[in-house]
C-alpha cells in the first residue's frame, strides 16, 4: 500500500487519471456484511449488483435512464426472491442506504496523493449521482483530490455509453481511466482513453473485449505502474 513511487516531475503534455467510483475507490463490503446479516448467501451481493447494473444498461441504452440508487432500490426485492431471503422494508432500505457508506479501498488515499504530489489531474467518472460521490469521497477524506465529479445523471446515459465518458471531452493530453470492472475499462478504451484494469474483483479480464493497456491488482499498484510510464518519458 505504500510502495508507491514519490515522483515530481512536469510531463511533456497534461496528464489526466480518471477513477470509476463505486467498486473501485469504494468497497462494497458494506452492503455485503449488511446481506450476510440477513442470512442472504456469499455472492448475494455480486448478483444485486450486477443485475442493478445490466437493468440501468437496459434502459439506458433503450432510450430511458433512471438514476442508479433507483434501480437499486428495484432490483433488491427481486434478488432477495431468487435467493429465498425476508427481509422487512426497513431492513431494505437500511440494504439500499449501505451504498451511501462505503468505506474507500485501504489504498485509496494514498493512491490519490502519489498522482496530486506528481501533478496529475484527478477526476470521478461515475455512474452514481454527483451528490453521493461527494459525500463518499468528504467522508474518506478524499475529495480535495479531485478536480471535478462527472456523473452519468448529467447526460441520462450510463457508462459504458460513449456519451458518459464524452463528458470529459476535450481534455488536452493523456488520460488514464483506472477500473475494477471491464465493461468501463472496454467503455474507456472505444472513447480514446488509457486504461489500466484492476484484478481485485473480477479476477480477470473479459476476452471479447479490446485489451486495457495495463492490468494492477490494486489501487495503488496501478498509480504506481502509471506513474512509472509517466516518469519514463520525463526521464
Amino acid at each position: 500500500m505504500n510502495n508507491l513511487p514519490s515522483i515530481v516531475f512536469t510531463p511533456m503534455k497534461p496528464v489526466t487519471v480518471v477513477f470509476d467510483m463505486i467498486g473501485t475507490c469504494f468497497s462494497l463490503d458494506e452492503p455485503r456484511q449488511r446481506l450476510a446479516a440477513l442470512g442472504a448467501p456469499d455472492l448475494a451481493l455480486t448478483l444485486w449488483f450486477a443485475q442493478t447494473l445490466r437493468d440501468a444498461f437496459a434502459l439506458s441504452h433503450a432510450g430511458g435512464y433512471r438514476p442508479l440508487q433507483e434501480v437499486l432500490t428495484a432490483e433488491l426485492p427481486r434478488t432477495l426472491k431468487l435467493l429465498d431471503v425476508e427481509a422487512t422494508p426497513t431492513q431494505m432500505s437500511d440494504l439500499v442506504s449501505s451504498f451511501s457508506e462505503l468505506a474507500p479501498q485501504p489504498d485509496a488515499l494514498a493512491s490519490f496523493q502519489a498522482l496530486a504530489q506528481a501533478g496529475i489531474e484527478i477526476v470521478a467518472l461515475t455512474n452514481g449521482s454527483q451528490q453521493s460521490t461527494r459525500k463518499l469521497l468528504e467522508r474518506a477524506e478524499c475529495l480535495t483530490y479531485f478536480s471535478r465529479i462527472c456523473s452519468a445523471d448529467t447526460v441520462k446515459k450510463t457508462k459504458p455509453h460513449p456519451d458518459v465518458y464524452g463528458m470529459l471531452s476535450p481534455i488536452e493530453g493523456d488520460v488514464w481511466m483506472i477500473a475494477a470492472h471491464a465493461w468501463d475499462i472496454a467503455g474507456a478504451i472505444r472513447a480514446g482513453f488509457k486504461t489500466a484494469f484492476i484484478t481485485q474483483t473480477e479476477r480477470e479480464y473479459l476476452a471479447v473485449y479490446p485489451a486495457p493497456a495495463m492490468s494492477a491488482q490494486n489501487l495503488s499498484d496501478a498509480v504506481a505502474k502509471i506513474l512509472a510510464t509517466l516518469g519514463d518519458r520525463a526521464s
